[in-house]
């Protein structure tokens, strides 16, 4: 395929000159076609160079009151003029020399052209001029990649001064360049110090860079010149001459303080999943042996006189049991694990109503202050489980104002964006309400800050507290699809603020539908009680003998399948515990017996709450009783489901029963537990 013509600009006030150049264009053997166009006026020939169309322009030195140093001059800014040559009839080796400093690619003398040799500077400066324009466009894109780079890039020389900062390091750790007598301007001066608390101050190897040629990766510092704390990655490789020698070092900065909040967000996180699973499967079994020591506790405390000494123990006994069965609810709450019922609720009410008690709660020395937001929405979240945060986060600002002070609790709204829900640590972006908790207490430290929601930490004294408290209120702000954000300076006080996904709609209201206790039915039904821990079987066994129920027992769902087969189906309730050996669970166990009788009905127990044995429970499967749970409370929930239809709802008053929020009896009460 041909290639296309050369476009040459021979600007000349002599049109003999024309004919001989067109005549030594037109030769053959030349290296290049090329196409000539003449012009002999001045003005014509600037307007013909700003036109962008030509490759090469000729140019002769005399131009009637012009020479070719004015068009050279005068064209000199225009962006695309094409290389300059320029033709004189006689030899001037100043006029060369001006010609050169005025931009010309070449100086030729008309009396030495030759086809060969016109050629061959045509085609040294199409090349040349060519070569520059990559140049170009090769340091436009890098210049264009140092300024938009996502990380700062530093240029420094064998003595540590800077040459050159992009504007992402400048926007990192400020200018660089302004000031020459400025301490940033050497690296070694650097305000920089080990990211790591309690590492001991060591200046940064750039020394080992320029010496012995050996990068720098990734290492971490804290940037802190009394302005601004940037957390650093820094990358350095030395910078080679054109012989190999190292003439300086190319540095990288990336600012990772926000990745390494999302990596601490993300570990602590992963840290409390883990010792949730761990305390879900601790309470599980924990409940268990609760359940039989609270069973057996209140049979002997029924059996012996109020009076006498042995009463005293047994009282020792249930109060004792019911502080471990506290202490393994507030465990299932800090693991996410306990059923939340949820309900539109009105946040300002809520802590208007729990006002006179907090009073009561913080004594006189403490102030205690109600900042509410007019017109505050809703949010969706478990009554109980809500006053259960507002009450620890109360006792841990009282503990922490032993002299007294101010609690302020104040609620405002707030809409979240989605580059700020990844910031915060939000679930989602959307409108949320804040619950603000304010002490003038003695605050904390960041070491004690970064450590607060752990489980079992605690800052109080021994016998003073569980450390759940506030591992409690983390574990249930985050099962409502909220988050917490803590504010903390000693001797400044503390602030926590407790964000909830805000609701449409008003707070539901109270329930209108009344318990009837329906006539004992004098039938005597039978009661197949599915558990593998002994103990636990046996006593649920006699507690409801002694309730006058036919009861029947099996260690795990196969023999409960083989009892089944015995009593010919003959059941009208069945009590199973939920996970259990042999393989099958009690969701299995219960599924296969209502195929075989549907008006069955089922109550699941448990040691935990929330999916039990991989999947939900539904109101159609049956009730749920969380262990550990006292005799009478499982004499109340067995009679109301047998006396119930089967699939329908449990009834108000035993709601908070079977959602784990309220196995208290009178005379027990239970109080919050701050960290």
């Amino acid at each position: 395929m041909e290639r296309p013509p050369i476009h040459v600009l021979l600007v000349d006030d002599d049109e003999d000159d024309y004919i001989l150049t067109r005549d030594l264009l037109s030769r053959p053997g030349l290296t290049a076609r090329y196409q000539l166009t003449w012009i002999s006026h001045y003005e014509e020939a600037r307007a013909a160079l700003a036109s962008g169309r030509f490759d090469l322009c000729l140019l002769d030195y005399r131009l009637g009151v012009h020479t070719g140093l004015d068009l050279l001059q005068e064209t000199r800014d225009l962006p695309h003029r094409p290389p300059m040559i320029v033709l004189t009839g006689q030899g001037d080796r100043a006029v060369d020399l001006a010609a050169m400093e005025a931009g010309a690619a070449e100086y030729l003398l008309k009396s030495e052209l030759t086809a060969e040799g016109l050629d061959r500077v045509l085609r040294y400066a199409l090349e040349r001029r060519r070569a520059e324009e990559r140049l170009r466009r090769e340091r436009d894109l890098i210049s264009r990649i140092m300024e938009t780079s996502p990380v700062g890039i530093v240029v420094a020389d064998r003595e540590g001064v800077i040459t050159f900062a992009n504007q992402r390091a400048e926007q990192i750790v400020g200018p660089l360049l302004s000031r020459p007598d400025s301490p940033r301007r050497r690296l070694w001066l650097w305000p920089l110090q080990p990211l790591e608390n309690g590492a001991a101050p060591a200046p940064v190897p750039w020394q080992t860079v320029l010496d012995g040629g050996q990068p720098l990766h990734d290492l971490r510092q804290l940037w802190d010149d009394g302005s601004r704390r940037v957390a650093l990655s820094i990358n350095a490789a030395p910078l080679r001459d054109a012989s190999g020698r190292i003439d300086g070092l190319v540095v990288t900065l990336d600012d990772i303080t926000g990745r390494l909040e999302l990596e601490e967000r993300l570990r602590q996180s992963q840290k409390m999943e883990c010792v949730g699973q761990l305390a879900a499967g601790v309470a599980h079994d924990i409940n268990n042996v609760l359940t039989v020591i609270q069973g057996h506790a209140d049979l002997l405390r029924e059996a012996v006189p109020e009076q006498s000494p042995q009463a005293r123990s047994i009282r020792q006994i249930c109060a004792a049991a019911e502080r471990a069965a506290r202490f393994v609810r507030q465990l299932l709450l800090f693991s996410r694990k306990q059923v939340v019922q949820v309900k539109r609720l009105d946040l300002n009410q809520v802590l208007h109503n729990l006002a006179q008690m907090l009073a009561r709660l913080l004594g006189e020395d403490v102030h205690l202050e109600l900042d509410c937001a007019p017109d505050l929405p809703t949010v969706e979240a478990d009554l109980g489980m809500i006053e259960q945060v507002v009450m620890n986060l109360a006792v841990n600002a009282r503990d922490a104002m032993p002299q007294g002070g101010r609690l302020r609790l104040a609620t405002t709204t707030l809409e979240v964006s989605e580059p700020e829900a990844t910031r915060r640590g939000a679930p989602r972006p959307g409108r949320y309400v804040c619950l603000e908790v304010t002490d003038t207490g003695c605050g904390m430290d960041p070491a004690t800050l970064a450590r607060i929601f752990e489980p079992f930490f605690s800052t109080k004294e021994t016998g003073k507290g569980t450390g759940l408290g506030l591992a409690t209120v983390y574990g249930i702000v985050k099962q409502h699809q909220g988050w917490i954000e803590v504010a903390s300076k000693p001797g400044a006080g503390t602030t926590f603020r407790v964000y909830l996904p805000a609701a449409a709609g008003p707070a539901s209201g109270p329930d209108d539908t009344a318990f009837e206790t329906r006539p004992r039915s004098h039938q005597r039904e039978t009661i197949l009680v599915v558990e593998d821990e002994p103990d636990l079987r046996e006593l649920v066994c006699e507690l409801l003998s002694a309730c006058h129920y036919h009861v029947e027992s099996a260690a795990h769902g196969l023999e409960a399948l083989t009892v089944w087969e015995r009593l010919e189906g003959r059941v009208d309730l069945l009590l199973t515990d939920v996970v259990m050996p042999q393989g099958l669970n009690g969701c299995e166990l219960a599924r296969r017996l209502r195929q075989r009788k549907p008006d069955l009905r089922v109550i699941y127990t448990s040691g935990y709450t929330g999916t039990l044995a991989g999947r939900h429970l539904r109101l159609e499967d049956g009730w749920f009783l969380p262990k550990p749970y006292r005799p009478a409370v499982l004499a109340r929930v067995v009679r109301a489901c047998l006396d119930s239809p089967v699939g329908s709802p449990p009834p108000p008053d035993l709601d908070p029963i079977l959602a784990g929020c309220a196995a208290e009896f009178p005379g027990t009460a239970q109080q919050p537990d701050a960290a």
